[in-house]
């Protein structure tokens, strides 16, 4: 096997293992979004948020987000390859 065809196996078998995850994972990510928007909706309301909370909690929604935007881009990456490699790698 050539590198390139190394590659495109390990795309295609990244984009699988990531469609598997999101499969386990997407729904608990979500909810923990909801859960953290919740939690600073009643800290705006009661008065207890802090800037520095706040700041901190955003950095958790960014990460939460990142990680599903990065799975979508695997499995995208690896449905491409899939793609060329079974329409005869054009």
């Amino acid at each position: 096997m050539t590198n390139n065809t190394d590659q495109t196996i390990e795309t295609i078998n990244r984009g699988r293992a990531a469609r598997v995850i999101r499969s386990q994972t997407e729904n608990m990510l979500i909810d923990q979004e909801d859960l953290i928007v919740s939690n600073l909706i009643v800290d705006y309301r009661s008065g207890r948020l802090t800037d520095e909370k706040m700041r901190g909690k955003i950095g958790e929604i960014s990460t939460l987000r990142w990680m599903r935007e990065e799975l979508e881009a695997t499995i995208r990456k690896g449905d491409a390859e899939a793609e060329k490699e079974y329409s005869g790698g054009s």
